[in-house]
This record gives structure tokens, C-alpha cells and sequence, in this order.
């Protein structure tokens, strides 16, 4: 093959991947899984909202201002724009995550997706710059997921503006391309994750998770008799390194793939379960069985139906 033909096919093949019509089903999975789970931090937060983001909760907006992003608007500021009106401050702060959760819940539904979810990432946009003292990964996902959100078409697929006539649900190249804008983003997520661990001691030697498990904030169970089993802490520092550095080259594979994803589901599933960070845990697993995990789910199950309906025309030839 000679090089100009070896360019050519590359070129094809790499025009296919990332312009081919597909289904937007993943990016509607996407969205009704980030939108469930910040539906969930909203109410699980409701109870806290003077204490986190109001004058004189937590963190006063004397300290958290120095720490927030001076070109991004923070409820303090969107306090003093209002006040002159008449409105209180824990009337604003209520507003505000009203608006919110009501844009969550368009984003949950599909309906008028694109709005909803600007509104969603222009509000989280504002709360997230109000109390980044307290934010995590999970905040900086989630941020990145509403933008997403906003960019892409996920309001086609399982959603009301499908069903209204508003969107086409139909398989597009822009489906196509948003779907692997999403799945290289996490395995450069995971890559560059791994590789920093890598070149941590603790993660080199095997007792990361050892130091991780045995701080009082993360520790939920009692895991003190794992010190008479080192080899264990080991394996699951050393699988942890294995899972994150080898997402980004076994997610890919068709014979790794699903093994991949399960491993990575179950990695968050521990996260959660043995250092309670359930949120962070739940956005990543969605992130990654929306990405990779649901095109191989949809396929198995649609290879099955196929297999059920023609199965009585094999069984049966004179049919």
C-alpha cells in the first residue's frame, strides 16, 4: 500500500469515526444521569442553603469572595443587584436555587433541553463560584457535564422536545461527533489521573489506600484489620493505578471494552461505599456508562431482539 492510499484510508476511517450518523441515545442517557444526580445534591443541600451560601453562614462572603473568580458573578453580587428592589437575601438565595431545580428538571425531562440546560450551567456557574470552599470534584463534573449539556444535542433522544416534534431523535454525525468529544474527555480524565498517582510514592509502594481509608473523613468502616493483610491494600492500590491508566487504551477494544467499564464502574462503586463520596462516585459512573458502557449495552440487547424474533423462522424452515 502505498503511502498517499495508506493516508487515504486513515482518512476515511477517522472521517467515519467522528462524522458517521449515530444514535444520540448515549447523550440522552448522559443527560438524564447528570440531571437525576444534581436533582439529588439539590435536595440532599436544601436544608443548608443559609449555611452555605447566605452572609453569615458557614463562610462569610468576606472570606469566600477573596476565594471566588472575580469575572464570575457570585450570589453575593446577584444579593446587592436586588436588594434595592426589595428582596431579602434568603429570598434571592431560594430564587436562585428554585430557578435551578426547575432547569434540572427541564434537563431531566428533555423539555426545551437547550434552555434548560444554559440556565442549569449559568446557575451552577454562580452557586459553584459562591462556595468553592466547600466544592470537590464532583462540582467541577458537573460544571463540565451542564456545559456539555448545553453544547450538545442531548435533548435527542429520550426526551418531550422528541416527542413535541421540537427535536428529531434521528441518528446525526453531530450525535457522532459530541458522543467522542465525550469519550476521549474521560479517557484523557482518566490518563492524566493515573500517570499523577503513578508518580506519588505512596501509590508506587501500594499504601495509598491504606492512608486514604485510615482518615477519619473518609474512612466509613472500621478498616484497621487490614494491616495484617498488606497484600490486600497493594492489589487494590496497584488495580486502582491499572483501571485509570489503562482506561484510555482498553476502553476502546471491543474485546476489552466491556471489561473496562465494569471495572471502572466497580472502582467508583468501592470509592463510594469505603469513603462515602457518593456523588462524586455517581457522576463519574454515569459519565462513563453513558460514554462507553450503554453503545455496548443497546447493542447486546439489540443483537438479543434480533435473535428472538428470527429464532421461531430458524426453528420453523417451512415458515
Amino acid at each position: 500500500m502505498s503511502a498517499q492510499t495508506w493516508r487515504s484510508a486513515v482518512g476515511a476511517r477517522l472521517a467515519a469515526f467522528v462524522g458517521e450518523p449515530s444514535s444520540p441515545q448515549p447523550l440522552g442517557v448522559f443527560r438524564i444521569g447528570v440531571a437525576a444526580l444534581l436533582l439529588i445534591q439539590a435536595w440532599s443541600l436544601s436544608e443548608s442553603l443559609p449555611e452555605l451560601l447566605g452572609n453569615r453562614g458557614w463562610v462569610p462572603w468576606s472570606v469566600s469572595e477573596v476565594m471566588a473568580s472575580p469575572s464570575v458573578p457570585r450570589v453575593g453580587a446577584v444579593v446587592a443587584a436586588l436588594a434595592p428592589l426589595g428582596f431579602s437575601q434568603a429570598a434571592i438565595i431560594q430564587g436562585l436555587t428554585f430557578v435551578y431545580v426547575v432547569a434540572l428538571l427541564g434537563l431531566l425531562l428533555g423539555l426545551h433541553t437547550r434552555l434548560s440546560a444554559v440556565v442549569a450551567w449559568i446557575l451552577h456557574t454562580v452557586l459553584l463560584n459562591s462556595i468553592s470552599f466547600f466544592s470537590y470534584g464532583v462540582e467541577t463534573f458537573a460544571h463540565i457535564s451542564l456545559f456539555y449539556c448545553a453544547v450538545m444535542p442531548v435533548g435527542t433522544a429520550y426526551s418531550l422536545d422528541v416527542r413535541a416534534g421540537r427535536l428529531s431523535g434521528a441518528p446525526s454525525a453531530l450525535a457522532t461527533l459530541s458522543l467522542r468529544v465525550l469519550q476521549v474527555h474521560l479517557c484523557l480524565i482518566y490518563l492524566t489521573t493515573g500517570l499523577e498517582k503513578l508518580l506519588g510514592p505512596v501509590w508506587r509502594n501500594g499504601t495509598a489506600l491504606w492512608e486514604v481509608l485510615m482518615q477519619p473523613q473518609y474512612g466509613q468502616f472500621d478498616f484497621a484489620w487490614l494491616a495484617v493483610v498488606p497484600w490486600l491494600v497493594k492489589l487494590a492500590t496497584w488495580g486502582t493505578l491499572v483501571v485509570e491508566v489503562g482506561y484510555a487504551f482498553c476502553v476502546w477494544p471491543r474485546r476489552t471494552r466491556g471489561l473496562w467499564v465494569a471495572l471502572t464502574l466497580g472502582l467508583h462503586l468501592g470509592i463510594a461505599v469505603m469513603m462515602g463520596l457518593w456523588m462524586f462516585s455517581g457522576m463519574m459512573a454515569v459519565l462513563t456508562f453513558a460514554a462507553f458502557g450503554w453503545p455496548l449495552l443497546s447493542e447486546a440487547l439489540a443483537t438479543r431482539v434480533r435473535a428472538a424474533v428470527l429464532m421461531p423462522f430458524h426453528s420453523n424452515p417451512a415458515r
